[in-house]
């Protein structure tokens, strides 16, 4: 949910950088956003394996010492810990890039002022829908949860809007 939730956020980010810019071409728009998605899940899984080698290394060494096993000797623990690597890296490669695809959309069909909204809309869904699964997971307030993340989405605009160097020139 993480990854869904950075995708979302972050492509928001790009979508309104671009158009506070004033010459977003939806070109433009798509190529950075799908460039900026594909980044963001390298990002995330390089960034999960890299943890969880770390992660996973140390808890592994520690039940080979309580097995009495060699760092070097063959053990199915240390399958088991590469095998929740690799699951782990590309579950967070993958989370954040439909949710920064799916506000892309509108720029394929619509001309860019009612793309900007368009995909303004569809980010504050996702975000409302990822703060419902978090709710709904946690047992809390779904609606309540919800809000939470819209407003971590609206909290970042503004601070977009405000400190975007666009109002220099």
């Amino acid at each position: 949910m993480i990854g869904f939730f950075d995708g979302a956020l972050t492509i928001m980010g790009l979508i309104m950088g671009a158009y506070l810019a004033g010459k977003a071409t939806n070109t433009i728009v798509i190529s950075a956003g799908v460039a900026t998605a594909l980044a963001l899940g390298i990002s995330s899984g390089w960034g999960a394996y890299e943890a969880e080698r770390m992660e996973q290394g140390l808890i592994a060494s520690e039940k080979r010492k309580a097995l009495l096993r060699e760092e070097n000797e063959f053990c199915l623990i240390d399958e088991a810990h590469n095998f929740a690597m690799k699951v782990t890296a590309i579950v967070h490669a993958l989370a954040p890039i439909p949710s920064a695809i799916l506000p892309l959309i509108p720029y394929i069909f619509l001309d860019v002022e009612k793309a900007f909204y368009s995909a303004m809309g569809i980010s504050v869904t996702l975000l409302f829908l990822i703060g419902v699964m978090m709710g709904k997971v946690s047992k809390r307030n779904i609606i309540k949860s919800g809000m939470r993340m819209v407003l971590a989405g609206v909290i970042t605009l503004i601070l977009i809007i405000i400190l975007s160097p666009s109002h220099v020139a």
